[in-house]
């Protein structure tokens, strides 16, 4: 895919969707995001400051893909996430620096109460939408378009 150029607080950004089941090619990898499905097909998503986006966050240092999504699925939306599977990512240019941010897709095992985000302290919101609405609530141009395509085929054949 080609690249996408867009602004990220006033800095110029250019971006890309990379289809890949393995993530060690991929350095540095600053971000794990997940698409996490409920077994009824329905999308969570998460609210904080800057609007709504999937849940995710930084791995931390020497913590696995896999474990940094569960980690901040669970502190942002109060989810706790069973299988999980790579389905690519987001290479990122900014201030002439290129990293990676994962994208992986995953069910939903189960639905706790709401509990403020640890690393923050704030109370996220979230919110369950169905498929055909991802790309009214996260905007992410044709590289989020590319990538929640491969999610649903991904989800659809596999898990």
């Amino acid at each position: 895919m080609k690249f996408e150029f867009w602004k990220y607080k006033g800095r110029e950004v250019k971006s890309r969707w990379i289809s890949s089941k393995d993530y060690k090619k991929f350095k540095p990898i600053t971000q794990v995001y997940g698409i996490c499905f409920t077994k009824d097909e329905k999308v969570l998503i998460v609210k904080d400051l800057e609007g709504w986006k999937l849940p995710g966050g930084t791995p931390e240092k020497n913590e696995p893909p896999e474990e940094t999504l569960k980690r901040e699925v669970y502190e942002e939306a109060s989810v706790v996430i069973g299988k999980s599977k790579l389905i690519g990512a987001q290479e990122v240019i900014m201030d002439r620096k290129n990293f990676y941010q994962l994208r992986f897709i995953a069910i939903i095992d189960n639905v706790e109460n709401l509990k403020p985000d640890i690393s923050t302290g704030r109370l996220m919101k979230r919110k369950f939408i169905e498929k055909e609405e991802f790309n009214d609530y996260i905007k992410w141009g044709e590289t989020g378009k590319k990538m929640f395509k491969e999610a649903k085929k991904a989800f659809s054949s596999e898990m």
